[in-house]
Parts: C-alpha cells; sequence; structure tokens
C-alpha cells in the first residue's frame, strides 16, 4: 500500500488527534448554517495554518453538515514543487491525524486516461522538494464534517486557460455530480498592505461570483484578481458550470491582518465559497 503520511502536522494544524478534534469543533461550531437546501457540488477554501484561516475554511464546511459524498475532490496548488499539466496521486491512501482516506484510485485512472494533462504522478504529493500543504490541511475539516468518503488528491501549478479548461472538463464528464464534491483550495491577496488586500479581494471575490472562468482565469485582463488557488478555482467553475449549477456564493472573508487584530505587514486573505446544483 503506497501512503502518503501527514507531512505538516503540528506546523499548519495540531498533530495529535485529540487536539486537532477538538479544534474542528471548536471553528465548527462558530460557524453558522448558511444552507439553501440545494445540494453542494463544489467548495472554495483557504490552506493557511488553522489559527489564521481555519475559522473561515469552517464556514465552508459547515455547509456539508448531515451531506454524504461518495468521493472528494480537492484540488490544490503546487507551491514549491513544478508540475507538468496536472498530478493525480497514484497512490492509495493519504493520512492525516484524524485517519486514513481511501483515494479514489477507479477515478484517478479515468481521469488520466481522459486527458492528456492529467497524470497519475506522486509529483507535489510526497518526496521531492516539497511536499504541497494545500492539499493536506483540507482533509482533516472533510474528515471531521463527512467522516466517510474517497479522495482524488489534484496537485498542479499550471494555470493556463488550456490547462483549466481542460482538466475542468475532464472532471465533468468523469464525476458523478449526484456523488461527488470538488474542492478547490486557494487564498487570496498575498502582500503587505491591509487596504489593497480588501481591494483586490473584492474584485477576486467579485470575479469568482461572476461564474466567468475564462475571465477569472485570464491575467491580461484590467482588474485585480490574486488567488494562488486561481487554477484549481477555474477548473472548479468550468466542471460545475457543465453540471448546471449555480453561480459560486461568497458566505466568509477575512484576512490575516484581522485575525491577528493589526492592520500592518503582510497580509494574507482567506474567503469561504460554495456552489450549488
Amino acid at each position: 500500500m503506497k501512503i502518503r503520511k501527514p507531512v505538516w502536522a503540528n506546523q499548519f494544524y495540531p498533530g495529535d488527534p485529540h487536539e486537532l478534534d477538538a479544534t474542528l469543533t471548536e471553528y465548527f461550531d462558530q460557524a453558522a448554517l448558511q444552507q439553501t437546501g440545494k445540494r453542494i457540488v463544489g467548495l472554495i477554501a483557504p490552506h493557511a495554518g488553522y489559527p489564521y484561516s481555519g475559522p473561515t475554511a469552517a464556514v465552508a464546511y459547515k455547509q456539508l453538515e448531515n451531506k454524504h459524498y461518495h468521493t472528494v475532490v480537492v484540488c490544490s496548488p503546487s507551491h514549491a514543487t513544478p508540475i507538468e499539466g496536472v498530478s493525480v496521486y497514484d497512490g492509495d491512501l493519504y493520512e492525516t491525524p484524524l485517519g486514513r482516506i481511501p483515494v479514489d484510485t477507479e477515478l484517478t485512472v479515468k481521469l488520466e486516461q481522459k486527458s492528456d494533462v492529467i497524470q497519475r504522478s506522486s509529483a507535489g504529493h510526497e518526496g521531492g522538494f516539497r511536499p504541497e500543504h494545500a492539499l493536506e490541511v483540507q482533509l482533516p475539516f472533510l474528515q471531521k464534517i463527512l467522516r466517510e468518503f474517497k479522495l482524488v488528491p489534484l496537485v498542479f501549478n499550471d494555470f493556463k486557460w488550456e490547462v483549466c479548461q481542460e482538466l475542468g472538463h475532464a472532471m465533468a464528464e468523469v464525476l458523478d455530480s449526484e456523488k461527488t464534491l470538488i474542492v478547490a483550495s486557494s487564498d487570496l491577496y498575498h502582500g503587505q498592505s491591509y487596504e489593497e488586500a480588501m481591494r483586490t479581494d473584492k474584485e477576486t471575490l467579485a470575479a469568482i461570483e461572476s461564474f466567468d472562468a475564462e475571465k477569472f482565469c485570464d491575467k491580461s485582463e484590467k482588474h485585480e484578481i490574486m488567488a494562488c488557488g486561481a487554477g484549481p478555482i477555474t477548473a472548479l467553475m468550468v466542471a460545475t458550470k457543465k453540471w448546471n449549477t449555480q453561480a459560486p456564493r461568497v458566505l466568509g472573508h477575512t484576512t490575516s491582518a484581522d485575525v491577528l487584530g493589526k492592520s500592518g505587514g503582510y497580509v494574507v486573505g482567506y474567503a469561504a465559497a460554495i456552489i450549488e446544483k
């Protein structure tokens, strides 16, 4: 069995399972349900250290309460490992302090067969210069709120429109919208100005809610968009639009400055959003 072990426990989130469970319980208790009764097929959540972005991520994941999914696809950016195309994990299990999650190997094979840009690989998942944190930190939230599901872990950093579009089309055609949730892992603004963070994040979230995937992915546009998971968000929008969903609905937004209670220094933006069918 090939197992991707937790790399970022005790760094981005608690490594002790009891402490991790208690932390997630606190976050979920503070988050409000904003459901409309429709089926959620897509979700956008941040991936910073839990003390910073955990409460915002919980707002998105809280909406999955009492819902069931056979498979969850987590689309993550690769912050450090260069990847050609899209890397879908070629192993059997992803592990966190809360336990092991089976990889939906049947679907990983189908996705690879569907598109030339998707390759079953360990690139970005384990080994190499730096295994990706942005995927791993999403998993305890999913384990806590859903309990049981299979995982399709995707990591990439080639955010060209052609790659995002092909990935989105492949997911829409291979996955069953009645049994699947797609998660896009992304933080927003990164920089030195709180005022700029608020302005830029407002534009980024408006672009997400416009449901115009190509415009969101196009860096030549005059409006300013900043999201380290721009590719995963774009692929998510492409896939869910083919499923005839409603436009993304932003449920929460904050920044590291808000969490720390200060307006100076380095600032990162966080948001929670869902897509309903």
